[in-house]
């Protein structure tokens, strides 16, 4: 029953690491300005 426990603990931290990482990249400075730039060229006037 031990080696169960185990081994979900290690699926979700592997899980909370995966998410970490991607939130941490996603919200980074500069690939924010990435993501959000064609938001602001879509509200510029022509």
């Amino acid at each position: 029953m031990a080696w169960k426990a185990w081994l979900y603990f290690g699926f979700t931290t592997v899980l909370v690491v995966i998410l970490t990482g991607i939130t941490v990249y996603y919200f980074r400075d500069k690939r924010k300005m990435t993501v959000e730039e064609p938001k602001y060229r879509m509200l510029d006037e022509d």
